[in-house]
């Protein structure tokens, strides 16, 4: 995910309590970062190397909060014994909204099954699917095994992340979406020039406004909140007409 957004009229704010990731995705903001500018902080002293932050454990919420854990890293490569330690923080804030993101869901079937992991009701848990296509730009669970994991979950508050968008197949990603039956889901572009494969018609192969706009109408009927992310709007109107519209 890149750049935070606004739900529910709630600001949605950081809890850098856990970093790194070793999915490579080519297109990762966050180890740019970790990498470059952070650098010089203690956190990043070993670059993107994941661990939990301990310093970071006492940060304190207010009641009403929508809270994103991890994102300058994967939450999926937390050991037991960290995510504990994250778990018991969060249950100090029961009115506080938690976000768990990542992009290897079946780590949650496999916490349940294996640490009987529970997650309070005030917790999403999320997952980024960017496309149904695996485009070969990361290590992480191609996009097939992220959805099975995603429908398989028996929580009652489901987050999906498209983003940064990249090019899908309409009946698919849209069947996806609500076999998954997400609470919430956020819908962004690439924002940082990384040329990935954007949507595209699946007739002529010109770059799609209508299949962004198609996607989007279709997630509204099931889905109770959309977010549109900053710059949505490059994929939504420009490019060259799709002629099969």
């Amino acid at each position: 995910m890149t750049r935070m957004f606004t739900i529910g009229g709630r600001r949605m704010k950081t809890w850098n309590v856990f970093k790194g990731c070793k999915f490579d995705c080519t297109y990762c903001n966050a180890r740019r970062l970790a990498l470059t500018r952070l650098r010089h902080l203690p956190q990043y002293a070993d670059g993107f190397y994941p661990r939990l932050v301990e310093q970071a454990l006492g940060q304190s919420f207010q009641d009403d909060d929508f809270v994103f854990i991890g994102y300058m890293g994967d939450i999926a490569w937390a050991f037991k014994g960290e995510l504990e330690a994250i778990m018991n923080r969060v249950r100090m804030f029961p009115l506080v909204t938690f976000l768990m993101l990542t992009k290897a869901p079946n780590v949650y079937l496999e916490w349940q099954e294996a640490w009987g992991f529970e997650p309070p009701l005030n917790m999403y848990l999320g997952a980024t699917i960017e496309s149904n296509i695996d485009h070969k730009l990361t290590k992480a669970p191609p996009p097939e095994l992220r959805y099975l994991s995603m429908v398989q979950l028996q929580h009652p508050h489901k987050f999906i992340s498209i983003e940064p968008m990249m090019d899908f197949h309409l009946a698919t990603m849209a069947s996806w979406l609500k076999e998954i039956g997400p609470e919430i889901i956020e819908v962004g572009p690439d924002n940082y020039n990384n040329n990935l494969p954007e949507p595209r018609s699946e007739v002529t192969g010109f770059r799609s406004p209508w299949k962004v706009r198609k996607l989007l109408e279709m997630a509204r009927e099931f889905c109770p909140t959309l977010v549109e992310k900053p710059g949505l709007s490059r994929l939504l109107h420009n490019g060259p007409a799709d002629r099969s519209r």
